[in-house]
């Protein structure tokens, strides 16, 4: 075989490759660079967010378990990670298959009064705890410069709810009240900055310009080599 017919070999296997894990990646991930990124998010009552220096600062007062919300309605398994960092306040919260803001729902929240975490599903504005036992201990930041800065992250699978905290495995429950639903950030009388939010699963499309970007780049490198 011809050596300019090794390289077109190569080449397209290549660029199918590329192609292959674009569009794989069923995953969108938000790194607030503008405040056209939640355009068209839903504030709850009580809530301000707004997108300054690379970072999502969510303010929500008035004692409501409230926040921003985002995604589609019909979103059922998915795995939620985000990085915060919370500024002020005793709690903060991740929301996954929210029906309606601040009424159906469910969240994980990050305790600081009683140095916990723990699961709750909301129903009718009603709280229901599902964590399943004792609440586990929420671990100590190990960023601590600026306020406590932890990576989350937040599963649906089934009727199988997860959370963590830095890597580690938190609470898992089991809860049927809801399938579907969008996912949120928020809080109850408090400040969090999020330095981006990733979130993947069936049905969530992938984020369109880092695949297509990097495929544009890596052809222009393959066709000039």
């Amino acid at each position: 075989m011809k050596r300019h017919d090794i390289q077109r070999l190569c080449l397209f296997g290549c660029l199918c490759f590329i192609m292959l894990m674009a569009h794989t990646a069923q995953a969108i991930r938000y790194e607030f660079d503008s405040d056209k990124e939640i355009a068209d998010w839903e504030l709850g009552p009580q809530a301000t967010a707004k997108v300054k220096n690379g970072a999502l600062e969510l303010i929500v007062g008035g004692g409501q378990n409230s926040g921003i919300y985002f995604g589609e309605d019909d979103w059922t398994d998915y795995r939620m990670e985000v990085r915060a960092r919370k500024l002020a306040g005793p709690y903060f919260h991740l929301f996954v298959r929210t029906q309606e803001p601040n009424v159906d729902f469910y969240f994980m929240e990050i305790s600081y009064n009683s140095h916990t975490t723990s699961l709750f599903m909301f129903e009718g504005g009603n709280a229901n705890e599902i964590t399943g036992g004792p609440r586990p201990q929420r671990p100590d930041s190990k960023d601590t410069k600026g306020g406590d800065a932890y990576t989350l992250v937040f599963e649906t699978q089934g009727q199988t709810l997860r959370t963590y905290i830095d890597g580690k495995q938190m609470v898992e429950s089991e809860d049927k009240t809801y399938a579907e639903g969008r996912p949120g950030l928020g809080g109850r009388d408090s400040t969090v900055l999020y330095e981006y939010v990733e979130i993947n699963g069936p049905g969530i499309p992938p984020t369109a310009v880092e695949p297509v970007g990097k495929l544009a780049v890596t052809w222009g490198a393959l066709k000039h080599q």
